[in-house]
């Protein structure tokens, strides 16, 4: 066997973290656009603390912006939030028809194997939130969450037009377990790190054999440098693979 590298014109499903919206996105996107890729930023479809699916809704709306199956290769990128349910959005893209090549988690939860609601999966979690959550029981836009550590991640110019996307939460959005379907052995699992906010995360991807990068910089870093972030992307699903037969 001999390592084969296939350059290939694919598409680039980008997902927000569920806090957050397009403008998380739109530099990576831009980026990849003009390198020959192409690339579609999904919608955060919001829910309300009446609701009690969270997950399905959010689905839902990745897959209408997706659109119907394509014969070129999908990779599926989820960012923060989104990357617990990662799995579950290949899944769903598999069983309607679309070629997923690879899934990029960038700097989120690595996906409980037993599908746990995320404050089942970290106890400190349910404490933070039930300490944020205001009487119409949202959470404030997570931004405010961490005061000027955030703010500070981006320069002044970009904050306004990306801050301006994150919304306020239902606090029982985070109470939903989120499903970990059985994906495809082929499939390429990746994890991008940026800073060392998952540097965990990082390390559980890199003991499952998945491809992974680090990068400097913060979890914002998509925004700071999308150039660098979108390259590093490319690589990550170009690198060479062992193919029997070669």
């Amino acid at each position: 066997m001999k390592p084969v590298y296939q350059k290939r014109r694919r598409t680039w499903l980008l997902v927000p973290g569920y806090q957050a919206g397009k403008e998380i996105f739109r530099g990576v996107a831009e980026v990849l656009t003009l390198l020959g890729q192409d690339a579609v930023i999904s919608p955060t479809t919001r829910t309300t603390p009446e609701d009690t699916d969270h997950i399905g809704p959010w689905v839902r709306g990745i897959l209408e912006a997706v659109g119907p199956p394509q014969p070129q290769p999908l990779v599926v990128v989820g960012h923060s939030a989104a990357c617990p349910r990662m799995p579950l959005v290949a899944r769903c893209l598999l069983d309607a028809g679309h070629r997923v090549e690879a899934v990029i988690l960038v700097n989120g939860r690595f996906p409980a194997g037993d599908g746990l609601a995320p404050v089942e999966a970290d106890e400190t979690l349910a404490t933070m939130l039930d300490d944020m959550v205001r009487p119409d029981d949202y959470l404030p836009p997570w931004h405010h969450w961490w005061g000027g550590m955030v703010v500070d991640m981006l320069p002044v110019e970009e904050r306004a037009r990306v801050f301006a996307e994150f919304k306020p939460v239902p606090r029982n959005l985070f109470d939903q377990p989120i499903p970990v379907p059985e994906l495809p052995a082929n499939l390429r699992m990746c994890f991008l790190a940026t800073g060392e906010m998952y540097l965990m995360a990082y390390e559980r991807a890199k003991a499952e054999g998945w491809e992974v990068a680090r990068l400097e910089g913060e979890h914002l870093h998509l925004v700071v440098d999308p150039v660098t972030v979108a390259g590093t992307l490319l690589s990550m699903v170009g690198r060479p693979r062992l193919v029997p037969g070669n």
